[in-house]
């Protein structure tokens, strides 16, 4: 007997608070299987930025070159 059949029969019978928990129970089932199906996904798109390489149109920080000293030797 499905989970569906289970509900109606419970209806009909007028137990209505039973089938209210047979009905919540399987909404919270199937909710639940929903959020591990897109776990991984949301994860992956959430996490992407963070663990993705560095985007081409962005160059990577240098540091500024600073100019060379000219050494003069001095001597009177």
């Amino acid at each position: 007997m499905s989970r569906v059949t289970e509900l109606i029969d419970l209806i009909v019978q007028g137990k209505n608070a039973e089938a209210s928990e047979v009905m919540n129970s399987e909404l919270l089932s199937r909710s639940y299987e929903a959020i591990n199906e897109l776990r991984p996904h949301v994860a992956a798109d959430y996490f992407a930025s963070v663990v993705g390489e560095v985007e081409q149109d962005e160059p990577e920080p240098t540091e500024p070159e600073q100019p060379e000293e000219e050494s003069t030797d001095e001597t009177d």
